[in-house]
């Protein structure tokens, strides 16, 4: 009994000392959600109604009518968030958006870059995304998509 206690104390100090800190300033993660004729990314409260909306979304690209990144990130320092988009269509310049964000008292932040249906028209279903975050001129975290 108490080897198996040991075991089991070992095992939960060795799985706290991996967690990662939040030191600095970085990218947690980035979410990019299709939006329909309404702006909503679900149509119902879990992440399951959410995914399969999406994969809804995705295999009927008529319905989509904008794209939302949703960009979580760390640090208590003012940033701006850049999002970096490819095409699908031809000939199509890729496209740069860049959002101001202030830093509160919390350590993580959501930042939120929405495409119009206008833009999302005239752009085309982006094909490779990438995500950074500057502050003056010094990059200080990016996350690409797979075909970045």
């Amino acid at each position: 009994m108490r080897l198996l206690t040991l075991g089991v104390m070992l095992a939960g100090m060795i799985g706290c000392s991996t967690v990662q800190t939040l030191s600095g300033t970085g990218i947690v993660k980035v979410l990019p959600h299709y939006l329909d004729a309404g702006g909503n990314s679900t149509d119902g409260p879990t992440l399951l109604h959410r995914d399969v909306y999406q994969n809804h979304l995705r295999g009927n690209p008529d319905l989509v009518k904008g794209v939302r990144y949703d960009v979580n990130w760390h640090g208590r320092q003012d940033i701006i968030v850049r999002l970096e988009l490819r095409s699908t269509k031809a000939g199509v310049q890729p496209m740069t958006l860049e959002k101001e964000v202030a830093s509160g008292a919390r350590v993580t932040h959501w930042t939120f870059i929405h495409i119009d249906e206008e833009t999302y028209t005239a752009f085309g279903q982006p094909e490779a995304w990438r995500v950074s975050v500057w502050q003056g001129d010094e990059m200080l975290d990016e996350e690409i998509s797979f075909l970045w």
